[in-house]
């Protein structure tokens, strides 16, 4: 099974994220590269630069080339990257599977990270028609 690594890689220009957040994972600088543990030499890397994995990268074309047919979505943040990426993924024609377990939500908005995980899990699944599971069920 293809495993494609998107990574956050934002550049020095990047005005839109430097009005909300601070210069985080630079491309080609330390910290926007798959975690070591995690990363075999057979995986890709696809860097996107907005939450979405799918907004102005390469990932589409990637997944075709790859002959991917659907998409298992884990990573951080679930109400932000995630949420993005499964919608989008719905909206090109790959159907999605969220594991839950392996997928964080921050907390905001006077919500906890349990209360927004939940509720960013429950608008997964109904917006992007995603599959929720755990890994436990997954590795089954």
């Amino acid at each position: 099974m293809p495993v494609v690594h998107v990574c956050s890689a934002r550049r020095r220009t990047d005005k839109w994220f430097l009005q909300f957040w601070e210069l985080a994972n630079e491309m080609w600088k330390p910290g926007q590269q798959p975690i070591p543990e995690l990363f075999r030499s057979e995986d890709t890397i696809v860097h996107k630069r907005r939450y979405s994995a799918f907004f102005a990268s390469d990932l589409e074309l990637t997944l075709r080339e790859l002959d991917v047919g659907a998409l298992q979505l884990i990573g951080w943040s679930t109400s932000l990257a995630v949420a993005t990426t499964a919608i989008d993924a719905w909206q090109h024609g790959f159907p999605t599977t969220v594991v839950s377990d392996l997928t964080i939500a921050h907390a905001w908005g006077g919500h906890t990270v349990e209360e927004n995980q939940k509720w960013s899990l429950d608008y997964i699944a109904a917006m992007a028609k995603s599959k929720l599971v755990r890994s436990d069920e997954l590795m089954r």
